[in-house]
């Protein structure tokens, strides 16, 4: 069999497509729309895609955008741990992940990178190949961690998936949609649900919310999809939901006190998991919830089954002296912290959005980020 070549594009190489609809794990962020969605609202970052193939075929591929900022590079694979897992046709899988590997740290060491994240969430993973691809981008220096995604699978159907709900749950939503609680796409309620997603945004800390450009940006390139729930017309509950390859993802979401009341949330979460399944989707990933207890058991109240993954956090070892200073100035400030984290999913779709409700909700993922080396600029994150 002939050897594998990989080279490094500014795009996405024409058989993308079809990778991309061949691979049942491909995910909304191995689209190029969602790539260029972020390439446009923050001119810090380029684009590079790594085409592997195999006698001139394409055979696997991966996306990474890197940001340049005071003269110094971070690589991310990709902003806000959206996941840059090799795509590759199943039979490819092992060797196309070690090419990635090898070619991400060729040019970690090419940019002199001062940091950066490579996310490898891999859907329908065991944990023997989520080890798998971890060892594989050990070739990468720097360390890695785990999280914990949340995911519905909607592969039989959303009557099977029905049935992994919790009753309280199904009994709640019931309730909700008997009091007139209506489920819409609605992309030009954006503003109104970022201003939601805003006013919860200020009791958590840290937490800096995503550009709405960003979001903007990615409704028109056809990247998300924007959903709501109404009351007579009342706006009390939207999420934006990245959509793509075999997934949907709720990225963040915004609810209004009286929708909290409702129990509007996880009728709109639902309510997304049924238009997913009606779409073809295989899974409605509601992102990590690590060290959120209360949370992740709010997710798998609505049937979602956890998969852990690692991300590879890229250290300064390449770059030069006062960038490898700051970054053990950093690691040495958040040395006890679970990191990633902060990095996690809507009220239940962390590692993808950014949005909490109390006892139910779940956070949002990718809206924090740590140090030099977290996506700061992509989606406005990083301090």
């Amino acid at each position: 069999m002939q050897a594998l070549a990989a080279r490094w594009l500014d795009r996405a190489p024409a058989d993308w497509g079809a990778l991309l609809a061949s691979d049942p794990a491909a995910a909304p962020s191995h689209r190029p729309e969602l790539w260029a969605a972020f390439t446009a609202t923050n001119p810090a970052l380029s684009l590079r895609v790594l085409a592997v193939e195999r006698a001139g075929r394409l055979v696997g591929g991966a996306p990474v955008l890197i940001e340049r900022r005071a003269g110094l590079h971070w690589l991310h694979a990709l902003p806000m741990l959206l996941t840059a897992a090799p795509l590759a046709a199943p039979q490819e899988r092992a060797a196309v992940d070690g090419v990635a590997a090898e070619r991400f740290a060729a040019l970690a060491a090419e940019c002199g990178a001062a940091g950066g994240e490579w996310a490898l969430h891999r859907a329908g993973s065991s944990d023997a190949e989520a080890a798998a691809l971890a060892a594989a981008s050990e070739r990468v220096s720097g360390e890695t961690r785990w999280l914990e995604a949340s995911v519905v699978d909607l592969s039989g159907g959303i009557e099977a998936a029905s049935k992994r709900v919790s009753r309280k749950h199904r009994q709640a939503m019931r309730a909700s949609r008997e009091r007139g609680l209506a489920f819409a796409e609605e992309p030009g309620a954006l503003e109104g649900v970022y201003a939601l997603h805003l006013a919860q945004s200020r009791a958590w800390g840290a937490h800096r919310p995503q550009p709405l450009a960003l979001s903007r940006a990615l409704i028109e390139r056809g990247a998300a999809r924007l959903f709501t729930l109404r009351r007579s017309g009342e706006l009390l509950s939207g999420a934006l939901v990245l959509d793509g390859g075999r997934e949907s993802f709720a990225w963040w979401s915004g609810t209004h006190p009286e929708g909290r009341r409702l129990n509007a949330f996880p009728l709109l979460l639902w309510s997304v998991a049924e238009w997913a399944a009606a779409a073809g989707r295989s899974r409605l990933n509601l992102g990590a919830s690590t060290g959120l207890q209360m949370v992740a058991s709010f997710k798998s109240a609505l049937g979602a089954a956890t998969e852990r993954y690692p991300v590879r956090w890229l250290d300064a070892r390449h770059a030069p002296a006062p960038a490898r200073a700051l970054a053990a100035l950093q690691a040495f400030v958040r040395r006890g912290r679970e990191r990633g984290a902060e990095h996690e999913g809507p009220e239940a779709a962390r590692g993808a959005g950014a949005t909490r409700e109390g006892p139910e909700a779940a956070r949002g993922a990718g809206t924090e980020h740590e140090g030099p080396e977290a996506a700061r600029g992509a989606g406005g994150a990083g301090r």
